[in-house]
């Protein structure tokens, strides 16, 4: 499908978002993402949206080895291709493949695991989309602690 709608003129770029691994889905895997994109003919119209809870549920540790998991990262795709973060905390365990978001700081993840994610040097700049289950005043809680936790 990806093929029959992208064109050479466009100048949007489409974002493969990371998946937890439900078992109906692909994307789980870094690997799986980057067949996705060797398959595509315009592949340089495509880029990568990681998902905090996805690639946790999904078995990436980015609570004990976010490094690790962006140099895997890096190794497969580039990580020239990633785009965007879905901020999140998750529900489940590590490798549930489960995919139920929690607030920030309120679930598997953990605060402090957020905090490294927003701060880390690979990350920082790009665009992060806080992506919980909440409401309007609950977002502005999590964006205010947020920022409290960012650091310039």
């Amino acid at each position: 499908m990806l093929n029959e709608i992208l064109n050479e003129n466009q100048t949007t770029t489409v974002l493969l978002e990371t998946m937890a691994g439900k078992g109906t889905e692909i994307g789980r895997t870094f690997e799986e993402i980057k067949n996705i994109i060797d398959k595509v003919e315009l592949n340089n119209h495509l880029g990568v949206c990681l998902d905090t809870c996805h690639i946790f549920d999904g078995g990436y540790d980015i609570v004990n080895n976010l490094d690790g998991v962006l140099d895997e990262f890096d190794k497969i795709i580039g990580l020239d291709r990633l785009k965007a973060i879905h901020l999140n905390d998750s529900l489940n365990t590590l490798g549930s493949h489960k995919d139920r978001h929690a607030k920030i700081g309120e679930g598997n993840i953990g605060l402090d695991a957020i905090e490294k994610i927003i701060n880390n040097t690979r990350l920082k700049y790009l665009p992060f989309f806080l992506e919980t289950p909440n409401d309007l005043e609950g977002y502005a809680k999590e964006i205010k602690l947020l920022r409290s936790l960012y650091k310039e």
